[in-house]
């Protein structure tokens, strides 16, 4: 295309689409150590069992399996989503509660579709999820950060920011959190700070958007009530899926919300249903095998969370460097010692062969310069011990 054409092309994009291009994705290819992306591990991945599901779909289902499916999803994996959230949370809900995806950015990006038009004012975690916070930037919300502690978002500060758009005249449409093992900081919302943010969404009457994706994946401590079941309002639109417990690239996911709620949201969707072929598959393998598989995870990640905890508190002995222990999930949030400087340890980590995720990508209102986000998910526990062992090198060597 000559340079003209470009030119045109680029004049009649959309003003959600002039925001800018989705910036590349993944590590470059001199990158030996990769914990930017919150990747499940391969070695995971149950290999035989997908094949044989596959198989038995064919088999069983033949012209069915490839054919357009339920626009609200794929009824038996409607029905399994119900069956795994009693399993683990005994949480009664019904497949009219459930919305099949694809996967939970699908799912997130849904629900603020459904409810954040342009202008709109939206609170989020500081830090939270940057795909989400992309999403939001694009749709031209406002954005708000709340910070973060030990028990998740500030309800303090929400409050305090709610009380100042209110005298203002304003008003916030949507609060985001990911209250079980907050990505990227890693704490889980209290049950207390629970009640209380619910309490604040019918006082302020917004929704609350929760995004659950590592919510199966606790290796200590206790399981806490969800938002969705804590609330009495319908103000409680949940997300969830199977990239964290199966495999990112079955691409299936849901969100949970009350009845009335989905036809709304999956009005968004071109007709079929979404991935019915794949959900079938997922059905099939999960409906067999959720506990022992998921039992299986939870050891896996619990031993590379220690490892990588280990390695970092030998490498960074004697300073004041920091992190939060997360009772789950995948990421560790680093804070980088005093006087480090964190465009140095970006490059001499990134000669190393050590990729990760700067703290200035998760942060909505800017910041973030002191903390860097480590996946320990991906790599095997050989590689998670030596790729930190670099990024302490890197942060040591870094330091004015």
């Amino acid at each position: 295309m000559t340079a003209t054409g470009v030119d045109r092309f680029q004049a009649l994009l959309s003003q959600r689409a002039a925001k800018g291009p989705r910036p590349p994705m993944g590590a470059g290819p001199h990158i030996r150590y990769r914990f930017g992306a919150g990747n499940p591990d391969p070695g995971s991945f149950p290999y035989a069992g997908l094949a044989q599901a596959t198989a038995d779909v064919m088999e069983m289902d033949g012209p069915d399996a490839l054919s357009y499916g339920n626009v609200y999803g794929y009824q038996e994996l409607r029905e399994w989503v119900c069956h795994k959230h009693k399993v683990f949370e005994n949480l009664d809900i019904t497949p009219d509660n459930v919305l099949i995806t694809n996967g939970s950015g699908d799912a997130i990006g849904l629900v603020i579709q459904t409810f954040v038009d342009e202008g709109d004012i939206v609170i989020t975690e500081a830090p939270t999820f940057s795909a989400t916070l992309q999403t939001l930037r694009r749709t031209g919300a406002v954005v708000y950060g709340v910070d973060v502690d030990d028990d998740g978002l500030s309800i303090d500060q929400l409050k305090a920011r709610l009380e100042s758009l209110a005298q203002d005249g304003k008003r916030c449409k949507m609060v985001y959190t990911i209250d079980n093992f907050q990505n990227p900081a890693g704490p889980t919302l209290s049950l207390s700070r629970r009640k209380e943010l619910l309490a604040l969404a019918k006082q302020y009457d917004f929704i609350v958007l929760e995004d659950d994706a590592y919510g199966e994946l606790r290796f200590e401590g206790e399981q806490l009530p969800s938002l969705f079941a804590l609330d009495d309002a319908g103000l409680v639109a949940r997300t969830g899926t199977l990239s964290k417990i199966l495999g990112a690239g079955t691409r299936v996911g849901w969100v949970i919300a009350q009845p009335s709620l989905v036809p709304y949201m999956s009005a968004f969707n071109f007709g079929g249903g979404v991935a019915p072929f794949m959900s079938r598959i997922c059905h099939r393998y999960m409906g067999a095998n959720l506990e022992p598989h998921v039992a299986e995870l939870r050891e896996i990640y619990k031993n590379k969370r220690d490892a990588m905890i280990e390695t970092l508190e030998e490498g960074l002995v004697g300073t004041d460097a920091s992190w939060f222990k997360p009772e789950g999930g995948f990421f560790l949030w680093v804070k980088l010692p005093t006087g480090t400087n964190q465009k140095k340890v970006w490059e001499l980590a990134n000669a190393a062969g050590v990729g990760y995720v700067p703290g200035s990508a998760f942060m909505p209102e800017g910041g973030g310069e002191e903390y860097i986000r480590l996946a320990y998910s991906l790599e095997a526990l050989d590689e998670i011990r030596e790729g930190p062992r670099l990024v302490c090198k890197a942060i040591l060597e870094s330091r004015e």
